[in-house]
């Protein structure tokens, strides 16, 4: 899961360097938006949750890993896609369905986060590692 995020981010970044290239070619700048919540949502948050699947493995098999991940990408997608209707003039009558799952994936990271009863560090399981 948490190299499957990490790739994930990495398919968001190639996706948001490649609009912001074509925006800036094309000078259609009007599409800021949607390109800030492709690399933030997509790429940085993606990474982020990789990295704290990496940190903490015991989130690894939790049964909520891959529906919080699912949950979380289709959200991504969904707003990212939203924000692009916006910044094309349309109504993005998905934004506030899009921005309701993105919470939700991450109120689910966040639940099963705070439920992790201390533990002992893995030995070559941490972020270091």
């Amino acid at each position: 899961m948490d190299r499957l995020y990490v790739m994930t981010g990495f398919v968001w970044l190639i996706f948001g360097m490649v609009f912001g290239i074509y925006l800036g070619i094309t000078d259609q700048l009007q599409f800021s938006n949607s390109h800030a919540h492709a690399n933030l949502l997509g790429f940085v948050i993606s990474v982020l949750f990789g990295l704290i699947y990496r940190g903490w493995p015991v989130l690894l098999s939790h049964r909520l890993a891959m529906p919080q991940f699912a949950l979380y990408q289709v959200g991504a997608v969904v707003l990212v896609a939203a924000k692009y209707d916006i910044d094309n003039g349309g109504a993005g009558r998905l934004a506030a369905p899009g921005s309701m799952i993105v919470v939700l994936g991450t109120l689910l990271m966040f639940w099963m986060f705070a439920r992790i009863r201390s533990e002992k560090p893995v030995a070559g399981h941490g972020i270091l590692s």
